[in-house]
């Protein structure tokens, strides 16, 4: 066992019966020199917080973290009964389980964590679902703007960011097969593939993998098509050339790419760059051209 103690596995309830005693609470951070940051003694104040700690499911996984705080439960002599580590309002980690516990509803832990003071768990829970409801929203705006004719493959490109890698090569070449049928044109190609890349989070890098597939299939095309498309490029279409410009896997090719572009076409990338960093950079990038 990775955290000590005897095995409760599979029992949801054994936590619950260690806590039956408890008479205090310690709150303290994780790391460091542990600071306390909270002593509750009131029964009633450390019954609520043992109903908030309910299991729900022990799936047999480890956070990779150290945990938000420690809980030191203490009985009525003092003695140490459990210490128990909260998990981003999900889950718990305690030395008598193998693996890390699922909370039935972790906000209330949190929130029990808040009103006494210890606010900074429940402020990163509410954070992190903000960032996770905007980046769903990304990922059906992106989703949308997959091409019509790509529209079956919706599934093997979502679920790239999951497993962390491309679709097979046999997947992919289909892709290619379907948008080379589709649009037989290299600019139409591009100028559609293009606008789907200016779709989601618009970042140049950091992005979710699956935001990718687009410029994963236009790094397959030619140059002087990119620049075709380009410079005929509008609105949606001119984001996505700039942010193509501006991505990671795309800079050994940059100064290339913008060299050939006009200097109209140019402006009219820095114009359509997500934000004031890539315009800056991209300024930059032109400014130094020879």
């Amino acid at each position: 066992m990775p955290f000590g103690g005897e095995s409760a596995s599979g029992d949801l309830d054994a936590l619950d019966r260690v806590l039956a005693t408890a008479h205090a609470v310690g709150v303290r951070e994780l790391g460091g020199d542990s600071t306390p940051l909270l002593e509750e003694r009131d029964p009633v104040a450390v019954r609520a917080l043992r109903e908030a700690l309910r299991i729900a499911d022990l799936p047999g996984f480890i956070c990779l973290c150290w945990g938000d705080v420690a809980l030191d439960f203490y009985d009525a002599a003092g003695t140490r009964l459990a210490t128990v580590t909260l998990h981003h309002g999900y889950s718990l980690r305690w030395n008598g389980w193998a693996e890390d516990a699922v909370l039935a509803d972790g906000v209330r832990s949190l929130e029990w964590l808040a009103v006494r003071g210890v606010t900074g768990p429940l402020a990163e829970y509410r954070a992190a679902e903000r960032r996770r409801e905007q980046s769903e929203q990304q990922t059906r705006l992106w989703a949308a703007q997959i091409p019509p004719v790509l529209i079956d493959f919706r599934h093997d490109f979502l679920t790239i960011s999951a497993i962390g890698r491309l679709p097979d090569a046999a997947t992919m070449s289909a892709v290619r097969r379907r948008l080379l049928a589709a649009y037989p044109d290299p600019v139409d190609r591009l100028t559609v593939l293009l606008a789907w890349f200016a779709s989601g989070s618009g970042k140049y890098s950091g992005y979710p993998a699956h935001e990718d597939v687009p410029a994963v299939l236009m790094d397959g095309e030619a140059e002087t098509d990119f620049v075709r498309a380009a410079e005929q490029a509008h609105g949606r279409a001119a984001a996505g050339a700039a942010r193509y410009l501006r991505r990671w896997d795309t800079r050994n090719r940059v100064d290339r790419l913008l060299s050939a572009l006009s200097p109209a076409t140019r402006r009219k990338i820095v114009e359509h760059a997500h934000d004031d960093e890539d315009r800056r950079w991209l300024a930059h990038r032109i400014a130094r051209l020879k």
